[in-house]
C-alpha cells in the first residue's frame, strides 16, 4: 500500500473510533448495546495499530 492510502485510512479509522466514544457515551445499558459499541472500538483500535506498523 502506498504512505497515502495509509494515511487515509487511518484518518477513518480515527474518525470512527470518534463515532464510536461518542455513540458508547450516549447509549444507555440496555441489550448489550455498550458491548457492542465497545468491542468495536477495540476493532477500530487494532486496525490503526496494524496500520502504524504498516508505515514503519
Amino acid at each position: 500500500m502506498e504512505s497515502i492510502e495509509i494515511e487515509v485510512l487511518k484518518k477513518f479509522a480515527g474518525k470512527a473510533l470518534e463515532d464510536l466514544g461518542g455513540a458508547y457515551g450516549r447509549i444507555p445499558e440496555t441489550n448489550n448495546g455498550k458491548a457492542y459499541l465497545f468491542r468495536g472500538k477495540e476493532r477500530v483500535k487494532l486496525m490503526i495499530d496494524v496500520l502504524n506498523k504498516m508505515e514503519v
